[in-house]
């Protein structure tokens, strides 16, 4: 049960974290604006800023997780960021969930 919770966590955190400006539905307060760094030049600021735009959208809009670390690691050959997110599920406090993205853009 509580493996079913968590995968579910994860999917909408990532939603979360892959939204725009508008795109849900009567909330359009909900979004990180991580698409948008995607099209900057890859340096460590961008990486800076990114990590804290998911952190953000994370802590104000997804009560059930309590944030450990986000990470974004730039991957120059593959041009894409590598993105960890390490938190602690609410109801399951003693397991820390990471989930891992390859965020890259597509045009």
């Amino acid at each position: 049960l509580v493996m079913v919770k968590d995968l579910f966590d994860w999917a909408e955190k990532k939603s979360h974290v892959l939204l725009n400006e508008h795109e849900k539905p009567f909330h359009p307060e909900i979004h990180s604006g991580v698409r948008d760094m995607l099209f900057e030049n890859m340096t460590p600021v961008v990486s800076n800023i990114l990590a804290r735009k998911i952190e953000d959208v994370i802590v104000n809009f997804e009560p059930r997780a309590r944030l450990q670390t986000v990470r974004a690691i730039p991957q120059f050959d593959k041009n894409a960021y590598e993105v960890s997110i390490e938190f602690f599920v609410v109801n399951a406090p003693t397991e820390l969930v990471d989930m891992s993205l390859m965020l890259e853009r597509i045009r």
